[in-house]
């Protein structure tokens, strides 16, 4: 059991970790200015920033509530990990509609660009989505781990 709470103790520093580092979103500014948008690119572009960094809010708020599920859980003289795996499939469930939403915002954001401008914008987002599924991958590891 010691071993279990080690590995979730450590997934939670990564998954803070990856929020903050996400929520962040490192690299938009240097983007948008090299973009060089107009008023209408520039008011989606808007649109789409605050809808992904809403979608990384509520994983944040998600992990939080996560983190006290769990030790909640690993509080019990028997803890349920089928309990835990559950809070952690639910809290994931709370905010996939609003990565859809971070989506189609960005969807509509290249739209509305030249070629040029479309290559540039989702070289730099498909970067920074793969760091975030990098930490992902090892977050879903760590907590694998601790079933085994």
């Amino acid at each position: 059991m010691l071993r279990v709470r080690f590995v979730f103790a450590a997934a939670l520093l990564l998954l803070g970790s990856a929020f903050a580092h996400a929520s962040s979103l490192p690299g938009f500014d240097d983007l948008e200015r090299s973009l060089r948008l107009d008023a209408v690119q520039k008011a989606q572009f808007d649109v789409a920033v605050g809808a992904t960094q809403r979608a990384l809010v509520s994983v944040g708020l998600g992990a939080l509530e996560l983190k006290a599920r769990i030790a909640a859980e690993l509080a019990k003289p028997a803890p349920d990990v089928d309990e835990i795996a559950r809070a952690q499939e639910q809290i994931v469930e709370q905010s996939r509609p609003l990565f859809r939403e971070a989506h189609r915002e960005w969807e509509r954001f290249f739209a509305m660009l030249d070629r040029e401008q479309e290559r540039r914008a989702r070289a730099l987002i498909g970067k920074k989505l793969a760091q975030l599924e990098r930490l992902g991958d090892q977050l879903r590891g760590l907590l694998g781990e601790a079933f085994r």
